[in-house]
């Protein structure tokens, strides 16, 4: 079996309309991509193209530091040498914001793959805060500033150019769909009974868009006159790209099977310094449990970043304050699994300077999450983007927003080595994590969990079957 040619194809939704407006509430966008026994689809390729605006409640651009207009207010004596207004004013100026880290992506809630017969693939539900942990642990900064950019899906926060282009004007944008059933080899169409089936559900705007003044406490927390609220955003034209791949005989499902991989979202609280959460992942061979968190109070807000992965919080003084956890315990079947041993956050290297390193226990175990750390070399996570007041995740130090660490999570690999030497969650075998920190009960907080695991489809008599 050779390949003989790849082509290039794009598609428009079945319930295609020229605009999918978030003002008029969510949507479903389906696309089905066809092919014959002879054909593959190259799952990595596939790329959702749109024109993307946001805009405010009446319609119009914002005007997000916009360095060639003359609107800044320049009062309190903010003025630069010359008495040219400056491009901004930390003192004055509003500003609205989506997540530098997933970008565009924020605006997708959830991705359902199926096949012809619409059994379900895979479903990765609250997908940004899927992406927003994926981006800075398997990107670099030169990835976050050239294929990553803004004109194809992703920008940078707060004063930067990109962010005024991005926000300020309709552009064209391709983004990646990424979920593991598209970071896996080529798909047979024969394996999906010839049609692969997209669906994909539009965020509501007040999770992907935030704002507020732009200055020291406040600065994204917002207010009375908070800019983003009411605001929105529309994708035209959209479609969908993919690359299919033609053999010459007909493809091998029908001999071997085709194995995938396949993440699964979990979403659960966490309020108390003593914290177990227990899943049951109902998977024959996970790879990976990666989870973060995001206080519960930003979520769909205009006031707070709802994607954000930053530390536990508790409220001091009525202020969200970051908090540390102390040990992480993995757990199957009420063991501790993999490690026997529980991931102590009190442990920490000391630097020559008296300040504290990262957490290195847990941030190399969430690290090799998605790849082992042995194998990493390309991820925006450094030992000073997990400490404290550092922000180094593409514009993030620019954007100076307080205590939003570009990602911070628990989690921890069980393949190291090859797609099947994972560990078997069926039969009612548990998942448990259990979270010691200094929470009080005074703020709740959400963990975002996804299970990432293999399946197998199997050609039978019937036709092709999905095993876990």
């Amino acid at each position: 079996m050779s390949l003989i040619q790849a082509i290039n194809s794009e598609t428009t939704p079945l319930n295609g309309q020229s605009r999918y407006s978030s003002q008029n509430g969510t949507f479903n966008i389906v696309f089905e991509l066809s092919g014959g026994a002879n054909q593959m689809i190259d799952l990595n390729s596939i790329r959702l193209l749109s024109q993307v605006q946001f805009l405010k409640s009446n319609g119009q651009h914002f005007n997000n530091y916009n360095i060639y207009s003359n609107n800044i207010d320049p009062a309190g004596g903010n003025v630069a040498a010359g008495g040219i207004a400056p491009a901004f004013s930390t003192a004055n100026c509003d500003f609205y914001d989506i997540d530098c880290r997933t970008a565009l992506s924020s605006a997708i809630n959830t991705i359902i793959f199926q096949d012809a017969e619409s059994n379900v693939l895979e479903a990765v539900y609250s997908y940004p805060h899927l992406m927003n942990k994926v981006g800075p642990m398997s990107l670099s900064k030169d990835d976050q500033l050239s294929w990553t950019s803004h004109i194809y899906g992703c920008k940078t926060g707060g004063r930067q150019l990109q962010n005024q282009y991005a926000l300020n004007s309709t552009y064209d944008a391709s983004i990646k769909i990424y979920s593991g059933l598209t970071q896996s080899k080529p798909m047979p169409f024969s394996a999906v009974r010839g049609k692969l089936k997209i669906i994909l559900t539009l965020n509501a705007a007040s999770a992907t868009l935030f704002g507020g003044a732009n200055t020291a406490a406040t600065m994204g927390i917002g207010g009375a006159n908070n800019p983003a609220a009411s605001s929105y955003f529309n994708l035209d034209n959209v479609k969908l790209v993919y690359r299919t791949l033609i053999l010459d005989e007909q493809a091998p499902i029908l001999k071997q099977g085709y194995s995938y991989k396949h993440f699964s979202s979990l979403q659960s609280t966490i309020n108390n310094s003593n914290n177990q959460n227990i899943y049951n992942p109902n998977a024959t061979n996970a790879i990976s449990v990666l989870t973060s968190f995001v206080r519960s109070d930003a979520l769909n807000s205009y006031n707070a970043n709802s994607v954000a992965s930053n530390k536990l919080q508790k409220s001091v003084g009525g202020e969200p304050t970051d908090v540390d956890i102390r040990s992480i315990n993995f757990l199957k079947n009420n063991v501790r699994f993999p490690n026997a041993f529980p991931i102590d956050e009190r442990v920490y290297n000391q630097n020559n300077n008296d300040y504290r390193a990262y957490d290195a226990q847990r941030s190399y175990y969430f690290m090799s999450t998605l790849t082992p750390l042995s194998m990493l070399n390309n991820t925006l996570i450094q030992p000073s983007t997990e400490g404290n007041d550092s922000l180094q995740c593409g514009g993030y130090e620019e954007c100076e927003e307080p205590d939003d660490i570009p990602v911070y999570g628990a989690g921890i690999r069980y393949g190291n080595v090859s797609m099947n030497d994972g560990t078997n969650f069926t039969n009612g075998q548990s998942f448990l994590q259990r979270i010691e920190s200094e929470l009080d009960g005074t703020l709740v907080n959400e963990m975002f969990s996804n299970v990432l695991s293999t399946k197998r489809i199997v050609a039978t008599p019937s036709g092709p079957v999905v095993f876990n």
